[in-house]
């Protein structure tokens, strides 16, 4: 086993460039003992498994610090770059991160790992163009790679690109039924392109995969939403809420299955949850101006609509919400006034209210 030796930072330095520690000039070595040195061979043995440990510990910013030796050493080993990229991913440190595996393929271009740790660190920092042409690159090196497939899906689904998405996903799965972040995106894609009842199955698989993931149950709730089925979409929403009790997006969903079956002061309430963990939720301020609508309780729904549309002016559900609101409490004015504006973003919603308003305006 070698023994690991604590050397300042300016000694490891001295002893790279080859020189003799300051505090080893002026003492010469006993009879039969030989002066201590390092060889860059055994320099670099010690640092690689100090960096090995550290990252087992995920102890990145050390692992980062003994990496950079490392690379200082052998600055032409694409793998001493590209675990010092996974470092600085785990780090948050993104524009690092991506110079570091931009080094790696400089010095191995067919290496595939490090063009999809390139594209996984676009993807972080919203960059998914830029993602789905590195992944590309990684997969005609590495044509079966799971997480490179998900990587993809995921930029495309960043795009909206969601047959695309669902492609990625679908071959990540046929790789690896076992993958519970490719269940997870399958079904998100599916969801978007409208295919529920597969959204249902590869998101049942998900949370059988991974019970602790609380997004995962949020989705699957989705889906059952859009299938029509509450009850069990309520079940796993509620899943969710206990994994991630303070997540905003959780009391938001229970609002919305609560006014799906009628429970508009349940609704209320959870929206109302959901506003207080993230002020800035105009869907959630949007969803509790309708329940509070259908309980008739106009001044207070009237109140949240115009919160909604002051953090969000262009969204069309609020208006469309708040022109019925004001058409409930016999602000016909207010109703066209909503009209006229839903005329300029939403003409479905827009034809809506106003068929509303003229059944409302004729006489009885």
């Amino acid at each position: 086993m070698v023994t690991k030796l604590a050397l300042s930072g300016a000694a490891v330095l001295v002893l790279i460039l080859g020189g003799t520690p300051a505090w080893g000039q002026n003492t010469p070595p006993g009879p039969g003992k030989p002066a201590l040195s390092f060889s860059t061979a055994e320099m670099t043995r010690e640092l690689t498994g100090i960096a090995q440990e550290l990252l087992r510990a995920k102890k990145y910013g050390k692992a980062a610090k003994t990496l950079k030796q490392l690379v200082f050493l052998k600055p032409e080993d694409a793998g001493l770059h590209f675990q010092l990229g996974q470092a600085y991913l785990k780090l948050g440190r993104y524009q690092d991160a991506v110079k570091t595996f931009k080094q790696a393929i400089l010095f191995k271009a067919d290496f595939a790992e490090a063009h999809l740790g390139l594209g996984g660190t676009y993807i972080l920092m919203d960059r998914p163009e830029d993602a789905i042409e590195v992944l590309h690159r990684g997969l005609r090196l590495k044509e079966n790679n799971v997480e490179g497939h998900t990587l993809l899906g995921s930029a495309h689904l960043l795009l909206k690109n969601y047959s695309e998405a669902a492609a990625a996903y679908r071959r990540a799965v046929q790789l690896n039924p076992q993958s519970a972040e490719a269940q997870l995106g399958l079904g998100q894609a599916d969801n978007y392109l409208g295919k529920y009842q597969e959204a249902v199955e590869a998101l049942t698989q998900a949370v059988r995969l991974n019970p602790l993931n609380g997004g995962a149950y949020l989705e699957l709730a989705a889906a059952y939403s859009n299938l029509g089925q509450y009850e069990k979409g309520l079940a796993a929403c509620r899943e969710a809420l206990r994994l991630q009790p303070d997540w905003p997006e959780v009391h938001y969903g229970l609002g919305v299955f609560y006014a799906c079956t009628g429970q508009y002061p349940d609704a209320v309430l959870a929206y109302k949850l959901a506003t207080r963990l993230n002020p800035d939720f105009y869907e959630a301020y949007t969803g509790q101006g309708e329940a509070l609508t259908q309980l008739e309780r106009y001044d207070e729904a009237v109140d949240s609509l115009h919160t909604a549309i002051r953090l969000k002016p262009d969204y069309a559900r609020a208006h469309f919400s708040l022109g019925c609101a004001f058409l409930r409490q016999g602000v016909k004015t207010g109703a066209l006034e909503e009209y006229e504006i839903l005329s300029t973003m939403d003409l479905h919603l827009a034809r809506t209210l106003f068929h509303y308003i003229a059944q409302d305006l004729l006489p009885r």
